[in-house]
C-alpha cells in the first residue's frame, strides 16, 4: 500500500470517527470566515514555522481534504505523490502560503504540501504568513458555526457595552441567540419606561436587564441544577429557553402571576427528564416559535 492509499483510508476513518464524536471533520472555508468576521485588516508576518495542528482551513478546497489535511479524492493522487517525492528529496519543497486568523491558519497555496507533511508525521511546516486581525478568538478546533457565534457574541457585547464577569457569561449556542437577547433588552426598556414614566437610556436599560432579569434568572437556573441535564448548552441558552417558557406560562395562567423560579422548575420537570431530552427540547422549541 502506498502512502497516499494509507492517507486516503485514514481520511475515511477519521471522518467517520469525527462525525460520531461530534467533532468538525471539514476544513474551515476562509471565504465564509472572512465574511462572517468581516475581516479587513491584514498584516504580513513573513516566514514562520507553523504547527501543522493549527492549519485547519483553506481558500477554496474544503471538499478535497479533511480537517487533518488527509486526501479524500483519488484525483489528488498524481500531484500528491509528486509532492511526496519532492519532500523526500534533498531539496524538499518550497514554503506554503497561509492566512492566519486568531490561532487558526488557512492554506492559500500548498494544500498538497501540507497534506504530505501530515502523512510524513512532521510537526510543523515553513510558511509565508499573512494575518487578518480580529478581536474574535478563533481556535483550531472551531467549526464555522463556532466562528459565527463568536462574531455574534462580539457584536452583542459591543452593542450593549456589557463586560462578561465569567468566560461563558452571555454566550449562546443558538444561531439567533444574540438577536433574541437584544430583543429582551428592548422589551425590558419599554416596560421600564412605562413603570417610571421616563424612557431609560440604552445603557440604563442594559444594566437594568442584566441586574434585574438576566442574572436573577441565571442564578435560579444554577440553583435548580438543570444544567446537568443539558451538558452541551450554556446558562444563557437555558435563560432564553426558560424565559420563553415563562412567557408561555404567564399567557396560559393569566391573570395569575407566575414567578421566574417556577418557570425554571416547570421547564426542568417537563423537558429535562428521561431519554431523548434533546429531541424533546427541539420539538418544544419548534412548537413554541411557531405560535
Amino acid at each position: 500500500m502506498t502512502r497516499f492509499d494509507a492517507a486516503r483510508r485514514s481520511a475515511l476513518v477519521r471522518d467517520l470517527l469525527g462525525v460520531l464524536k461530534g467533532r468538525p471533520v471539514d476544513l474551515l472555508p476562509f471565504d465564509s470566515v472572512r465574511a462572517g468576521l468581516r475581516l479587513k485588516h491584514i498584516v504580513d508576518r513573513g516566514m514562520q514555522d507553523v504547527p501543522l495542528e493549527r492549519i485547519v482551513g483553506t481558500l477554496g478546497r474544503e471538499r478535497e481534504f479533511n480537517r487533518e489535511f488527509l486526501p479524500r479524492e483519488e484525483a489528488l493522487r498524481g500531484r500528491w505523490e509528486e509532492v511526496e517525492g519532492l519532500a523526500e528529496g534533498p531539496a524538499g519543497f518550497p514554503a506554503v502560503e497561509l492566512y492566519k486568523v486568531g490561532d487558526a491558519y488557512f492554506v492559500v497555496d500548498g494544500h498538497h504540501r501540507v497534506s504530505v507533511a501530515h502523512s510524513l508525521g512532521v510537526s510543523s511546516i515553513e510558511a509565508l504568513v499573512k494575518e487578518f486581525l480580529t478581536p474574535v478568538p478563533i481556535t483550531p478546533d472551531a467549526s464555522i458555526e463556532d466562528v459565527l457565534l463568536q462574531r455574534g457574541l462580539a457584536d452583542f457585547l459591543e452593542t450593549t457595552g456589557l463586560v462578561p464577569e465569567r468566560p461563558d457569561e452571555f454566550r449562546v449556542t443558538e444561531a439567533d441567540g444574540y438577536e433574541r437577547l437584544l430583543e429582551h433588552i428592548t422589551v425590558h426598556r419599554y416596560y421600564r419606561g412605562v413603570e417610571t414614566g421616563r424612557e431609560p437610556t440604552w445603557p440604563e436599560a442594559v444594566a437594568s436587564w442584566r441586574d434585574t432579569v438576566y442574572r436573577p434568572m441565571v442564578e435560579a437556573i444554577r440553583r435548580s441544577s438543570i444544567m446537568e441535564e443539558f451538558p452541551k448548552r450554556t446558562e444563557t441558552d437555558l435563560y432564553l429557553f426558560t424565559m420563553d417558557h415563562l412567557h408561555h406560562l404567564r399567557e396560559r395562567y393569566a391573570p395569575k402571576p407566575v414567578a421566574p423560579t417556577l418557570a425554571v422548575r416547570h421547564f426542568k420537570f417537563f423537558y429535562a427528564a428521561g431519554p431523548g431530552l434533546g429531541e424533546r427540547l427541539r420539538a418544544w422549541w419548534r412548537r413554541f416559535r411557531s405560535r
